[in-house]
């Protein structure tokens, strides 16, 4: 990348600041790292590579679109200015450290940053405009006790969406190999014909074995994920699955790892959400999926096993370092069954997989769907039943 577009990057991302959009700490790194991936530098291809770095919340998109104008021309050398900015910025990292970098926020020194009196450090590491964006998209945010003042979802829908995902993880072939569906099986047919001084047998058959679903359940409750994702979907999702999955371990994680299984073991999506408010449960805090992954590794790896069907629920919008999120990533898929990832951003028809811990753990992954709400489920049942896992969310973004 050029000095020239790394420069009006960094501004770009500071000009989105000043407006109040809720920029991530280390956005203009995570939008240089993609940018530097694209092929096809076309206008719109930047403009979606910009937006699924830069923009997190809904409300961004009116902002980042007339900022986008102005940004388009300086690149392309024209005069436009984005108000009151007259530094330069510059961005003294690589590509290649984009991804790594946690939580950093690259400025201009002489650029004014919303909130600057209190404390906050230009040019450097520090939080971001307010207190509940910094815990919301920087790397070591503080959670915040959960919050729902009464879940109001349908439970009826929601449980008839899951029980439909359910029987489609279910209906998954396993690793083991069973007998049935005509597919010679030569091994035991070999086996057999040595126990018999090679007399003829009927040939053995085969078929992978399928079990009930089972698996556990990681969700993502960073401030991004919960700008995003209904949040009475949200806990009406985790205890149909914990009531159908036999009893499957659920965890929140934002920067760190907390089992939340047994709030889940009640009646009522209604009556978890009073079991986590009772007692105590954080979210809406920084994102490190990659950290978050390792502790099970590390703490509680016989956990997951071979007929376990792993599922992810993350916008991928790591803050933490990308390598951390690969090897666990690669660990979950040797170990795992099937590794599904359910994304709330993907629900967004020009949501593409930019961002650098999405772009990490994307090749561990067997499934990768958009989920923000009951339809999403309904469908991604319905795609898992009829093709069995895929990248959907991928291919119907174009970027397959």
């Amino acid at each position: 990348m050029d000095d020239h577009l790394r420069a009006e990057l960094v501004r770009f991302a500071a000009a989105l600041r000043e407006s109040g959009v809720a920029v991530p700490g280390d956005g203009a790194l995570a939008a240089g790292d993609a940018l530097a991936a694209l092929d096809d530098r076309s206008r719109e291809s930047v403009r979606a590579a910009l937006r699924a770095t830069l923009c997190t919340r809904p409300a961004d998109e009116g902002p980042f679109t007339s900022r986008f104008e102005t940004f388009w021309t300086r690149v392309r050398g024209g005069d436009a200015t984005y108000g009151d900015d007259d530094g330069v910025a510059t961005l003294d990292t690589s590509a290649e450290g984009v991804a790594d970098a946690p939580g950093q926020m690259v400025v201009d020194e002489t650029a004014s940053m919303p909130g600057g009196a209190g404390g906050e450090r230009s040019g450097g590491v520090g939080p971001s405009q307010s207190e509940r964006a910094g815990n919301q998209y920087s790397a070591d945010g503080a959670s915040e006790p959960v919050s729902l003042d009464g879940v109001q979802g349908d439970d009826d829908a929601i449980d008839d969406a899951v029980a439909a995902f359910t029987d489609a993880v279910a209906s998954l072939p396993g690793r083991r190999w069973g007998r049935g569906d005509g597919t010679p099986d030569a091994r035991r047919a070999l086996r057999r014909g040595a126990a018999t001084g090679g007399v003829p047998l009927p040939l053995p058959e085969r078929e992978r074995e399928r079990t009930a679903a089972r698996g556990l359940v990681f969700v993502d409750v960073s401030g991004s994920v919960l700008d995003h994702l209904d949040r009475d979907v949200l806990i009406g999702f985790c205890h149909a699955i914990r009531t159908r999955w036999r009893r499957t371990p659920i965890y929140f994680f934002d920067t760190a790892l907390r089992d939340v299984s047994g709030a889940f073991d009640v009646s009522s999506s209604a009556a978890a959400a009073e079991v986590l408010e009772a007692t105590q449960v954080g979210w809406g805090g920084g994102t490190r999926i990659g950290d978050a992954l390792a502790g099970l590794h590390r703490d509680q790896p016989e956990r997951v096993g071979r007929h376990d069907t792993v599922v992810i629920v993350s916008d991928g919008i790591e803050r933490g370092g990308t390598d951390v999120l690969r090897e666990q990533a690669a660990w979950l898929s040797r170990r795992a069954g099937h590794v599904l990832w359910l994304n709330p951003l993907a629900a967004d028809e020009r949501w593409s997989p930019s961002a650098p811990g999405m772009r990490a753990a994307l090749p561990y992954l067997d499934g990768l769907y958009a989920f923000g709400e009951t339809e999403d489920l309904t469908a991604l049942a319905a795609d898992l039943r009829r093709r069995g896992p895929s990248l959907r969310a991928v291919e119907k973004s174009g970027t397959a």
